[in-house]
């Protein structure tokens, strides 16, 4: 009897040590399953921020590319409109040059006469001196005065688009005739020219604009009987065509 319980108690004993060894590898072993969980839902985590890292990065590459590609594409346009504008500034100063060249031509004969041809500013200056054009003191327009107004008036016609301004200029004496002052005699000669260029040699009006400036805008010294006989002169101004430069203006604007 006692050696059948000792044998019993022994096979317990056994049967609890064999039992107790496998739970501890199968603790161990879950919990190095559950530690390796854990490390995986973070490098998950992790590969997850980078992804999410990468695609902001692309988008930012992408934005950047597109700023890039835009840019380019604004600069070539203002390339462009520059390369027209700076044709078109060269087109119109080669026109009005080829104009200045046309009325000096054209007026050669009255040079003795105080006719002189300029550009200044991109205009061309018809310069006459009133010796040419009107007696002392008076508005109206004497026979060789006409006959250099008709050759303008070829020249104008040949040159549709050119606008013109007709400006009259006086010296500084003061005027002692039918007018009241020199604005007066310098306005109403501008206007003779303007009139005879109109209903004489069909200048087309909605061209032309007629202006005095008195003594204002001398060219030379008044103190002298030859400086106030430049002084006495007027001015045919022919302004270039802008429709197109302007046109080309607005369109950088926007």
């Amino acid at each position: 009897m006692k050696s059948t319980l000792l044998t019993l108690v022994s096979g317990v004993i056994l049967l609890a040590s064999t039992s107790c060894g496998p739970s501890k590898k199968l603790k161990a072993s879950r919990a190095q399953n559950d530690s390796l969980t854990v490390a995986l839902n973070e490098a998950h985590t992790k590969i997850s921020g980078y992804e999410n890292d990468i695609n902001q990065l692309n988008q930012k590459n992408a934005a950047t590319a597109k700023t890039a590609e835009d840019c380019r594409k604004e600069k070539e346009a203002i390339a462009k409109r520059a390369d027209e504008l700076n044709k078109t500034l060269s087109d119109q100063k080669n026109s009005m040059e080829q104009i200045r060249k046309q009325a000096a031509e054209a007026l050669n004969k009255f040079q003795g006469s105080g006719v002189e041809v300029t550009t200044k500013d991109g205009l061309v200056y018809i310069s006459m001196q009133d010796k040419l054009l009107f007696n002392s003191g008076s508005a109206q327009l004497g026979k060789e005065g006409k006959e250099a107004l008709a050759i303008v008036g070829q020249v104008l016609n040949s040159n549709p688009d050119v606008k013109v301004t007709v400006v009259g200029n006086t010296d500084s004496l003061a005027i002692k005739k039918a007018f009241k002052d020199n604005w007066s005699l310098s306005t109403e000669r501008a206007n003779s020219i303007v009139r005879i260029l109109r209903d004489s040699y069909e200048v087309d009006p909605a061209r032309l604009t007629a202006s005095g400036r008195a003594k204002y805008d001398p060219v030379d010294d008044n103190g002298s009987p030859e400086g106030r006989a430049k002084n006495r002169r007027t001015d045919i101004i022919l302004n270039p065509d802008m429709s197109k430069l302007w046109s080309l203006v607005e369109t950088e604007a926007k």
